[in-house]
């Protein structure tokens, strides 16, 4: 009956750390694989002992069952189980006192439930570190010269941004109009703050100095509705993330809504701009 306990709860540790693993490495393995491959190594530690030939033995034939021969794959799934076994071994170390007197049963489920619970902490908040860096590397800094004047905006490159002008084929960034009132003209401000997108008939109303400037945009709402804005033409434009480099000729649209741009910038990039 000994064995039997101790083959079970090697077993239920085994998994939790497959488990985390194969979630942390986006592996997608199979439950049963995993519960197989933890069975193996939980019934391999109680056969030859704890030694530490042994423990590498098993840790080795325990993750090449789950997650196959592939080297870099097993690599990845055996650094990671290794990170989870670390954390988990030392938060099983520190509530062991508490279960010193309680029947085995209640030992696995407390053990099984840590264990769920704080891997399962990991990996979520490992995700979300990841997302918050990820995120942050699409940041950065324009400089714009429109109009003989040049000012800079933080900008974030948004993947969801595919707008391009129709016939030059150039990239749309959309930029907030209340950041941009200063720089443009009093003329062409009244004009395109005043634009309201349903119909294309105001674009005889440009002022006459900047008719060559400006392009006529369709945009594609998330609801799938058509709607129209005007574009400025910008041929000088940089962007500053860990270098700084010029973008190519492009076109920005002013934006009357801008609290909801990504991080709090003031500048939408095109997606293109990830690849320069």
């Amino acid at each position: 009956m000994y064995a039997e306990v101790l083959i079970a709860i090697n077993t239920l540790v085994n998994f939790s750390l497959l488990s985390f693993s194969n979630k942390m490495g986006s592996f997608h393995q199979k439950a049963w694989r995993l519960w197989g491959s933890a069975f193996i190594g939980g019934v391999s530690i109680v056969l030859f002992g704890g030694s530490f030939i042994s423990l590498v033995f098993t840790f080795i034939c325990m993750t090449t069952l789950a997650f196959g021969f592939n080297r870099s794959n097993w690599i990845l799934a055996a650094t990671n189980t290794l990170i989870g076994a670390l954390f988990a071994g030392g938060l099983l170390t520190v509530i062991q006192p508490l279960l010193a007197k309680a029947s085995w049963y209640v030992v696995l489920i407390i053990a099984g439930t840590v264990l769920a619970i704080s891997l399962g902490g990991i990996q979520k908040n490992w995700f979300r570190v990841n997302l918050t860096a990820l995120k942050d590397s699409y940041m950065g800094q324009v400089t714009i010269r429109l109009f003989q004047q040049e000012f800079q905006l933080t900008s974030y490159s948004d993947t969801g941004n595919l707008c391009i002008e129709p016939l030059s084929g150039n990239p749309v960034h959309f930029i907030s109009a209340e950041k941009m009132k200063s720089y443009i003209p009093l003329e062409l401000w009244q004009y395109l703050y005043s634009f309201e997108g349903t119909s294309t008939e105001s674009l005889k109303d440009i002022p006459l100095p900047f008719q060559s400037q400006v392009r006529l945009i369709r945009l594609q709402t998330v609801q799938n509705q058509s709607t129209w804005a005007i574009g400025i033409k910008v041929d000088h434009i940089r962007l500053k993330t860990t270098s700084e480099h010029s973008l190519g000729p492009c076109y920005i649209v002013l934006t009357k809504n801008s609290k909801h741009f990504p991080r709090q910038t003031d500048v939408i990039l095109h997606a293109s701009t990830l690849f320069n």
